[in-house]
């Protein structure tokens, strides 16, 4: 089974993440997204609930650290623009 995973980053981890890739949404919009690999971030700024089969819907906002697992098929409901830190796994 595919997972999406969420809880507050601690220090270390907000830290860390500053030398990860950065996504930034650009807009509010909707749209979905298939992981083809693990996927890690940290929300910098905005606000989103992601939903997929199989999870309850994950809502995510500054400091939320989410992991997704690959398989998941996921549609993004971004309300405020998104900027996330991410690596993959």
């Amino acid at each position: 089974m595919t997972h999406i995973t969420h809880r507050p980053a601690n220090e270390q981890e907000r830290l860390q993440c500053q030398t990860w890739a950065l996504w930034e949404s650009g807009e509010t919009d909707r749209f979905e997204y298939h992981y083809e690999q693990d996927v890690e971030f940290v929300v910098q700024q905005g606000n989103a609930v992601i939903h997929s089969s199989g999870n309850a819907p994950v809502a995510i906002a500054p400091g939320s650290r989410v992991t997704i697992d690959k398989g998941v098929h996921a549609v993004w409901a971004i309300s405020a623009a998104i900027t996330n830190r991410y690596q993959y796994r």
